[in-house]
């Protein structure tokens, strides 16, 4: 038979088939399609958990193709294998995707969420004790000059972290935690929200969310940034346990970190840092704080101390130069510009001399016996370095304070707590991730601000689907003692999703229909691609068409001598 593009159909399903398996392993669709119901009398035909479903393929699809497009970006797609038999590329409109984000509004985006992401960490034992909390701002275009519901986010001017202040934008709260570091809470909130008061408001709401699910008396520990530090606050919150920076500017702060060496009681923590603690009473509240060092710290903050001062000395320089050639009619004057300068020195000195300006008066060559007149003053001026002051602050460098209501020692220790703030950075790369511009969502326009608040839910829902499937994938690696091959050909056991992504972007399925039947095979499927699908299971195996009973394929790396070798078996 001759072949046509009539009977041979090629679909591109890379790695959406392993992000399709996860979303059915955690159960999302069933989660969601059990608190929103779909009425079929009203013409509904893809149930809403699906319809979210596919939101979250397409923006962990890493095509930039934006999340209005979805209905683009499944025409080339196996939209069956992936999400059923009953979904086509036709049904995923945008009415049909816009009346998702307004039934996830009207339930609640953020009880939603956290209804869906406590249970699944529940059921696969990822719920932990220690929570990280941040926000981030994203920029809208759009006026949005409508009348706001109340739980929705209000777009309007604020602090913009994007360093866009000419736009209106909306914030986000993230909650983070558990060994694989899903995100466990979120919260859409109004543009001009302050993290002075909206983290104590948070930590406050997903306490109670959680005492509701959980019969354990113990206590949460919510691991924040320094505006969380607010003393007079602070005492609200004595049923949660709480790591945080404290702000530099604080007058207790101030003093300790800019006290000498030898005043000092220092502990080693590990090569890098050192900490020396005390116990303080501020606002009533008994806390213990950590004074950290860390030499790393130490350099960096030292280069760019010695480019300040360089540039400080040139400056002034200049000004004295400047100075040198002004005229004074009097002492005072020349005494109150000199003052001026002096005032805002920090790590210099001014050494200077005031000098009167004697001329001949007349014209022509003066007589021996002429008398030179008073004309003006002049200030001869050189700089020196300040090196106590200089030496003073020098002893200050690489250090910053952190602060926890946890006072057992042997409870938390300080090598933990200071483990636990810089696992901080986890929710920044998650923000990271969700305005990354696979996303094209660091900035975006949507009819309502409810559906705003709905797509961020979404958003949520793609990081926590990509941190579990990398957290498995990783998982499993090391407990086969496997490795895989990462960008320049070299054994790694901690790969990225999303280089899993560019590994198996070749991997389509094609469809050959004849008069008689119909041929489905998988192309492009390499065993390093089997390996990886292996891993997520038999939902994974199912989807690339391979057998159910398949645990592992064995290849052995050291034939290879480059990528190209290794991912073409």
């Amino acid at each position: 038979m001759s072949f046509s593009n009539e009977n041979v159909k090629s679909e591109q399903l890379g790695h959406l088939g392993l992000l399709a398996s996860v979303i059915n392993d955690l159960g999302i669709i069933e989660k969601i399609d059990s608190r929103l119901e779909l009425n079929a009398d009203k013409g509904g035909i893809v149930t809403f958990g699906r319809r979210v479903a596919a939101m979250v393929l397409n923006g962990l699809g890493f095509m930039n193709s934006r999340l209005c497009m979805t209905s683009h970006f499944f025409q080339d797609k196996p939209v069956a294998r992936l999400l059923g038999d009953e979904v086509n590329s036709d049904n995923l409109n945008d009415d049909c995707l816009g009346r998702c984000l307004d039934k996830i509004a009207e339930y609640g985006t953020t009880k939603l969420y956290a209804e869906i992401a406590f249970e699944i960490a529940r059921e696969k034992g990822l719920l932990g004790q220690r929570l990280h909390l941040d926000s981030t701002s994203f920029t809208l275009q759009g006026r949005y000059d409508v009348e706001v519901p109340e739980d929705a986010p209000t777009p309007t001017y604020g602090y913009s972290k994007a360093h866009r202040p000419d736009l209106k934008q909306v914030m986000m709260s993230l909650v983070q935690g558990g060994e694989a570091n899903i995100p466990l809470w979120m919260e859409s909130l109004d543009g001009n929200s302050s993290d002075k008061k909206s983290f104590q408001e948070t930590v406050r709401r997903v306490n109670t969310f959680m005492k509701g699910l959980q019969k354990s008396n113990e206590k949460l520990y919510f691991v924040v940034d320094s505006a969380f530090y607010v003393p007079e606050k602070l005492a609200e919150l004595d049923d949660v346990f709480w790591i945080t920076r404290v702000p530099a500017q604080l007058k207790e702060a101030k003093a300790w970190l800019k006290q000498a060496q030898s005043m000092l009681d220092w502990e080693v923590l590990d090569e890098q840092n050192r900490a020396c603690q005390k116990t303080v009473d501020i606002h009533g509240i008994q806390q213990r704080w950590l004074m950290i060092e860390s030499k790393q710290a130490i350099e960096r903050e030292e280069k760019t101390f010695r480019r300040k001062l360089n540039r400080l000395s040139e400056e002034l320089i200049k000004k004295l130069w400047h100075l040198g050639n002004q005229v004074f009619q009097c002492q005072e004057d020349a005494q109150k510009a000199i003052a001026a300068i002096e005032k805002k020195l920090k790590y210099h000195q001014i050494h200077y001399e005031i000098i009167p300006i004697l001329k001949h008066a007349g014209r022509g060559r003066p007589s021996p016996d002429a008398t030179k007149k008073l004309t003006g003053y002049r200030i001869e001026a050189c700089l020196a370095s300040d090196l106590e002051k200089i030496n003073h602050h020098r002893q200050s460098l690489g250090r910053f304070l952190l602060a926890t209501n946890q006072l057992d020692y042997q409870v938390l220790g300080n090598l933990n707590v200071l483990k636990q703030y810089k696992e901080q950075s986890c929710v920044e790369a998650g923000f990271k991730f969700i305005k990354n511009d696979s996303f094209e969502l660091d900035s975006f326009y949507l009819k309502t601000p409810a559906r705003i608040g709905a797509l961020m839910m979404v958003m949520t829902l793609c990081l926590m689907v990509y941190n579990f499937a990398q957290y498995h994938m990783r998982k499993c690696i090391i407990e086969n003692d496997d490795v895989l091959p990462n960008q320049v050909g070299k054994p790694i056991q901690n790969p990225t999703m999303k280089w899993i992504a560019e590994l198996m972007h070749m991997i389509a399925v094609v469809t050959i229909t004849t008069e008689h039947q119909r041929h489905r095979v998988i192309t492009n499927l390499k065993q390093v691609h089997q390996r990886i699908i292996a891993y997520f299971g038999p939902c994974a195996l199912e989807m690339y068409d391979l057998p159910p009973d398949m645990t592992h394929v064995e290849i052995d790396h050291t034939k290879y001598k480059n990528i190209n070798q290794w991912c073409e078996r």
